[in-house]
């Protein structure tokens, strides 16, 4: 039994002698890589730091310490404000300032008056149409007309809402017939037909109770005919048309229409208003209180004048057919 312990012994004895054996070689060969890990990091002196950068510190200091300057930008010759908001608005893919001039936001209506006027709806397309005070007049009909658009009692002329819409005829037809005297005058138009002999100083109508015209003076005139020869009886009778204070000339034989005219009026504020007036008549436009008179209409427009005591009280003004 004892010699069994005493080789077992000596086994683990040549067992640990080996693998001391195998750890000295090993150290031998990983020798230099272990002192490699091994080692400690030396450290920098606190002496060997980087300089600071001076020059940029100075710099910023300086930057830091300048006194600031702040300007208002100016804006069609005014500061603004630098607490002002500035209204922008896009259009599209465009942006507009409406504190400048260009580009136009809403044409012909510049940005100054959408602005100036604080006019509500601006980024509609239709602000042009709209009219926010109520007077029948849009916004582009005050921008045009430098008024008020928010002020109902600052408008255009309410004349500019007055329109010819035709002009009627009322034909009177009238025809020298003779050329001795007394002269015949007939009337053809209106029905019914009627003829007056008159001499120069005559004064006459074809109506009863009615007169209408003066013969003034006589001329005697015949044209030859360059082909045939013939002569023509073209006398003439000039007459005045006391209704009018116009003079005129019948010819022998030839139609003189001395139509007088009605225009057709139509009164484009609140309800559409139409109306028929002859010319030389006077009539009022509703609310208005000034009396005009109908001096003049044509088949594109009328001319009018305020009157004021049966007289002329101001300039004419052209209404257009519309």
């Amino acid at each position: 039994m004892q010699k069994k312990n005493g080789n077992y012994e000596k086994t683990l004895l040549i067992i640990a002698a080996v693998l001391a054996a195998g750890m000295i070689a090993f150290t031998i060969i990983d020798g230099p890589k272990l002192q490699e890990r091994l080692a400690l990091q030396s450290g920098s002196s606190p002496n060997n730091f980087n300089p600071p950068p001076t020059e940029r510190v100075n710099s910023v200091l300086q930057r830091l310490m300048e006194k600031a300057s702040w300007v208002s930008p100016v804006i069609n010759g005014k500061p603004v404000p630098l607490n002002k908001s500035i209204l922008l608005l896009q259009k599209g893919d465009q942006l507009f300032d409406l504190q400048v001039a260009e580009p136009v936001l809403r044409p012909p209506m510049s940005n100054e008056f959408l602005v100036k006027n604080d006019l509500p709806n601006i980024e509609s397309p239709n602000v042009g149409a709209l009219d926010p005070d109520h007077d029948g007049f849009s916004n582009q009909e005050e921008f045009e007309a430098k008024t008020n658009p928010k002020d109902e009692r600052d408008h255009p002329p309410v004349t500019r809402k007055l329109f010819l819409k035709q002009r009627i005829s009322h034909d009177y037809i009238i025809k020298l017939n003779s050329s001795t005297a007394p002269y015949q005058v007939q009337r053809i138009a209106p029905e019914p037909r009627a003829s007056k002999f008159v001499s120069s100083g005559d004064e006459y109508g074809f109506d009863k109770g009615v007169i209408r015209f003066k013969a003034l003076a006589f001329n005697q005139k015949v044209m030859k005919n360059p082909t045939t020869q013939l002569e023509t009886d073209v006398s003439e009778l000039k007459c005045l048309d006391i209704s009018t204070q116009k003079e005129f000339v019948l010819v022998r034989g030839q139609e003189t229409n001395l139509a007088d005219y009605e225009a057709e009026f139509e009164f484009r504020i609140g309800t559409p208003e139409q109306r028929k007036v002859r010319e030389g008549e006077t009539f009022q436009l509703p609310g208005l209180g000034v009396t005009f008179k109908l001096l003049s209409v044509s088949e594109q427009d009328a001319v009018i004048v305020p009157v004021k005591g049966g007289v002329p009280d101001g300039e004419t003004i052209t209404i257009k057919k519309g």
